[in-house]
């Protein structure tokens, strides 16, 4: 029998759909990301994916020994099964597609599928088997195929209206799954491929496999969001330290007693400093530069009032462009604690402007300057998280390039390379 080349060929068809399911079924088994329910879900579509694809085959070769008895009534019962299980497939993806809206719906019409298609065993309006065990689709027997449509069209509906907005390119996959159930059931009633395996199968079999890998990808990237965000609560308390609010409150104290006005003043500064900080907590898109300079700004404007012998300039030739959110700000700071502040005649300066395809952000100081090697070294070690998050955060949202010069007695200079939207 295996020296045959089309039973060779289809042989090495379901082994290699049945190790694709048993891949799928083992890898959403350990994976991590996937919800319990999901899992659930993966494991019924297999079942049903792999009764699909065994059943033909036991049927065929030993259907007239296991059916002998009574061969039209299990023959009526193998396809009706058929029939109900296949609808079921594609709303488990549907489920798994995390298309929630209409669920009722969903389930009546599987119901319904169910029912007519039990109507074989009593009547020939669905499908019947002669006596010489040919099959016949009756006046209903498309009632089928019409459910597996609206499902199918269910799926791109459903998909393009969860996925609209920045997401939209997220429901190709589903939609794609969708377009290749289609395609198999038209091919398997035009053409009638081997009863063995057919189109449908094979195309229920590969979507399992794109489901679970899209479906993967998924959560990986709501890990990666949730990620981000508790970075941005790092970034905010590594922004936000004790030192400078307790000083800032100190200050504010001692200047209600011979500057009531100015202890309005600065304030109100510390407030606007404190709220955006927490904006900055939710914002996970970019702003403009002229966000984050005003930020800066209330913030170096602050530290003037306890060091008023520090001169803070801004020379801002480029304000048409966006950045992450506390990339600035966090490098004044670090240049007025750890630079000028102890100096007589300390300055910093920021200036921002245009060169060939990049905005370009450099804040210098003429600090103390530091060993740049060690501090990477530092950096390594989980040190200077804040300048870090700038580093990584510039790279990362913007593509851009981050790159730090200092030198012991001479001052420190940052600069940010961000490059032009085209």
């Amino acid at each position: 029998m295996f020296h045959d080349v089309n039973i060779q060929t289809i042989f090495a068809l379901d082994l290699a759909l049945i190790l694709q399911l048993l891949g799928v079924a083992l890898v959403a088994l350990v994976d991590p990301y996937i919800k319990k329910e999901n899992k659930n879900r993966f494991y019924i579509i297999i079942a049903c994916v792999t009764f699909l694809l065994v059943e033909p085959q036991i049927s065929e070769a030993f259907g007239d020994v296991l059916y002998k008895s009574n061969p039209i009534f299990f023959y009526t019962f193998i396809s009706a099964i058929d029939y109900i299980i296949r609808p079921i497939v594609i709303v488990l993806f549907i489920r798994i597609a995390g298309i929630e809206k209409g669920k009722t719906i969903l389930y009546i019409l599987l119901v319904v599928n169910a029912f007519v298609n039990s109507m074989a065993f009593f009547n020939h309006w669905v499908f019947f088997f002669d006596d010489t065990l040919h099959w016949h689709r009756g006046p209903l027997g498309w009632v089928s195929f019409a459910i597996s449509g609206i499902l199918d069209l269910w799926i791109v509906v459903g998909a393009a209206l969860k996925y609209r907005g920045l997401r939209k390119r997220e429901a190709i996959v589903p939609t794609l799954i969708s377009i290749s159930v289609v395609i198999a059931v038209i091919l398997d009633v035009e053409l009638y491929f081997s009863p063995r395996v057919s189109f449908l199968t094979v195309a229920m079999t590969e979507a399992s496999v794109f489901l679970y890998i899209w479906l993967h990808l998924q959560f990986v990237r709501e890990h990666d969001e949730a990620l981000k965000a508790e970075q941005r609560i790092k970034i905010m308390v590594s922004q936000i330290q004790p030192h400078f609010m307790f000083n800032t409150l100190t200050t504010i104290q001692a200047l209600i007693d011979i500057d009531p006005e100015q202890a309005s003043e600065v304030l109100e500064k510390f407030a606007n400093y404190m709220r955006q900080n927490i904006d900055s907590l939710f914002q996970s898109n970019l702003i403009s530069i002229k966000t984050e300079i005003e930020h800066t700004k209330t913030y170096s404007d602050i530290e003037k009032v306890r060091f008023p012998s520090i001169k803070i300039e801004y020379e801002i030739e480029d304000d048409d462009f966006l950045l992450p959110a506390l990339t600035i700000q966090p490098m004044v700071e670090n240049a007025i604690r750890h630079g000028v502040r102890g100096k007589k005649h300390g300055w910093v300066n920021v200036n921002t402007f245009r060169e060939g395809n990049y905005h370009v952000v450099t804040i210098r100081d003429n600090g103390k300057g530091f060993d740049v090697d060690q501090m990477i070294e530092e950096t390594q070690k989980g040190g200077h998280i804040g300048l870090k998050n700038v580093r990584d955060r510039i790279i990362d949202m913007t593509g851009g390039t981050f790159f730090l010069e200092s030198e012991v007695g001479e001052g420190t200079a940052v600069t940010m390379r961000i490059p032009v939207e085209k």
